[in-house]
């Protein structure tokens, strides 16, 4: 009985590291930067804009409806590798009548792309993204072209706002990653057997996948206390400066601090004299 019992806990902590290891690596995916089209170009952030309406005018209007903008770093960095659009999943595949097919989302996507192509326009399926190849005129009057990746996402409405990094500034903070946020976040929910999905903007139990927070509100008052404010999920600054005060702090940034070690995440360090964040601090500086 003991030795089952034994087995039991290595099975389920096994699993759980992989749940780790899973949202971890979808995390350092999110802001990859873009070359699925060959011969794209990064865009400047004044060309962002036209490029985005150009994006839009090729969309079936069944599908622009849900259209989500201001996704990722474009139009708010000074360069991006490519533009991050978001459109509804269930849009989508109602457009291209693939609801009864083994996999709805993945036809609908190959489908997507070929409307793409008929337009003349480049196109290539990958993950969750139909990218395409935008050509534009620059403001130094070059022509260039641009990859615009159409994430196609369920509940995009939903989704997005967790996305949506430059309305609030963020790209102002030196090195600021949207993933970096994310990695720091699954931290949290792991202290609270707690993991996070940003593309399904659902913070969930770890043992059964009950969703308990799904809006940035919510989720800033599960992970950080009743008194947060969704504010004070919008990046790893603002995030540390949260939990300055909160005596869970240390279990919080266990796991934080493993993925740090490994270059997952760059975490600034706001410990308060005598914890054993600040002894850390002040050893590493010593070495």
């Amino acid at each position: 009985m003991f030795r089952s019992n034994n087995v039991k806990t290595t099975i389920g902590t096994a699993i759980k590291e992989t749940q780790d290891k899973e949202i971890t690596g979808i995390m350092m995916r999110i802001y990859e930067g873009g070359a699925a089209i060959a011969g794209a170009a990064p865009v400047k952030k004044d060309d962002v804009r036209s490029i985005v309406e150009r994006a839009r005018s090729l969309l079936p209007p069944e599908i622009a409806q849900s259209l989500q903008v201001d996704i990722g770093s474009a139009g708010f960095k000074i360069e991006s590798g490519d533009i991050d659009l978001m459109v509804e999943a269930d849009d989508v595949v109602k457009f291209f009548n693939t609801a009864e097919s083994r996999d709805p989302v993945k036809d609908a996507k190959q489908l997507f792309k070929q409307y793409f192509e008929q337009q003349g326009v480049k196109s290539v399926v990958s993950g969750r993204n139909v990218h395409i190849g935008i050509p534009y005129t620059d403001q130094q009057g070059r022509q260039l072209l641009a990859q615009v990746d159409v994430m196609v996402v369920p509940e995009a409405a939903m989704v997005a706002p967790w996305h949506r990094h430059g309305p609030r500034g963020v790209y102002d903070e030196p090195g600021f990653k949207g993933s970096d946020v994310f990695v720091l976040m699954s931290s949290l929910a792991k202290y609270k057997n707690l993991k996070f999905d940003a593309f399904g903007a659902r913070l969930m139990n770890r043992d059964n996948n009950e969703v308990v927070g799904r809006t940035r509100k919510q989720v800033a008052k599960i992970l950080l206390g009743p008194k947060a404010k969704e504010s004070d999920l919008n990046s790893v600054n603002t995030i540390m400066a949260a939990l300055e005060q909160d005596p869970e702090r240390e279990g919080k940034l266990a796991q934080a601090r493993q993925d740090a070690a490994r270059g997952l995440l760059r975490l600034p360090e706001t410990a308060q004299v005598g914890t054993a964040a600040w002894f850390r601090q002040i050893t590493d500086r010593i070495q």
